[in-house]
């Protein structure tokens, strides 16, 4: 693992947010870094592991970052991501304005934020990357100022499985539904019918923000909780079969090798 420094990437030494844009993201392996950062997925899908924990990267995935945090991402398909650096202590912000960033010892860092506030998002990614590439005193104060609006965005549009929205998040609260649910028995079909949308439509929209057919993100959801649970429990292969959503532990191999290159065992 190697280390990523302020002075890599910040413009002068007073600066306290910048942004880095990878399009595409490639895979890149394991490092930290000494400052904090957003990360917010406007394209593509990977494998993002944080702390040996694997998750899946799609399109409006935010995930927070400190310094006392590894990370590494594979298996990237056109992953598009936009980061935003930032030396916390150092900005001038308001303290509630805190309270909407996960705190650096929350296990909890990541979350999907809805269609209509990656719109806003968006805008504002482009407006901070602007701003942040001029070293005057109001552009450093617009930057800041901007990089507020945007945690309140990103705080305010966090998408749920309770959420009210409808649209393109009813294919976000499926993601946000299967992430928490992935051990169920689970058909397109009836899935489709719980969040009132066609089994066709439901069909294209998780490929076009995951990049993989519906039953494959299930099985990517799956074997990435068993990953987790291959490396940090003592169960048994077949058990952990059973605990992700497989009732066949040869069948949880033989999808457990096609996604990762290992069988589960070499895995352990």
């Amino acid at each position: 693992m190697f280390q990523l420094n302020c002075e890599d990437f910040f413009k002068t030494s007073d600066s306290t947010i910048c942004t880095e844009i990878r399009s595409p993201q490639e895979a890149y392996p394991e490092h930290a870094h000494d400052f904090h950062e957003l990360i917010i997925v406007t394209k593509g899908a990977g494998q993002h592991i944080i702390n040996d924990v694997p998750t899946n990267l799609s399109q409006n995935y935010i995930c927070y970052l400190s310094p006392k945090d590894r990370h590494l991402y594979e298996q990237v398909d056109n992953l598009h991501l936009t980061n935003i650096l930032f030396k916390k202590n150092k900005l001038a912000y308001s303290p509630l304005l805190k309270s909407m960033l996960p705190k650096d010892e929350d296990e909890q860092n990541s979350w999907f934020i809805t269609a209509e506030s990656m719109k806003k998002v968006n805008l504002l990614l482009n407006q901070i990357e602007y701003e942040s590439q001029h070293h005057t005193v109001d552009s450093r104060l617009m930057t800041e100022a901007l990089f507020q609006q945007l945690v309140v965005e990103l705080s305010r549009g966090r998408l749920s499985s309770a959420s009210k929205n409808e649209a393109d998040n009813s294919i976000l609260k499926v993601i946000d539904w299967i992430q928490n649910n992935y051990a169920e028995e689970i058909s397109i079909n009836t899935v489709a019918d719980q969040f009132n949308v066609s089994s066709r439509t439901l069909s294209r929209r998780i490929k076009q923000i995951t990049n993989l057919s519906f039953n494959n993100y299930v099985h990517r959801v799956r074997i990435n909780n068993a990953m987790n649970l291959l490396h940090y429990s003592e169960q048994s292969i077949t058990d952990i079969a059973f605990q992700v959503g497989y009732k066949d532990s040869n069948y949880f191999s033989t999808k457990f090798k096609r996604f990762t290159n290992q069988t589960p065992s070499d895995f352990r």
